[in-house]
């Protein structure tokens, strides 16, 4: 999928979506976007999770203590 993000397709995605942009913008995003598509596209991808924050966990135990 990297190597179909190019300013063309940009600029094609832009206009469908009826989002102005001025000619430098497809450039900039596809070289933005290129790299987070890439390692979206390896086949091993690791993604980090998230902990629940403290205040959830706390909220959470004092629903069960009820």
């Amino acid at each position: 999928m990297a190597e179909e993000m190019t300013p063309a397709c940009v600029a094609t995605l832009a206009a469908v979506a009826r989002v102005p942009i001025d000619a430098a913008t497809p450039a900039r995003v596809a070289r933005t976007l290129a790299p987070q598509l890439a390692r979206f596209a390896a086949p091993d991808i690791s993604m980090p999770f998230e902990t629940e924050p403290s205040t959830f966990v706390v909220v959470q135990q004092r629903e069960l203590d009820r």
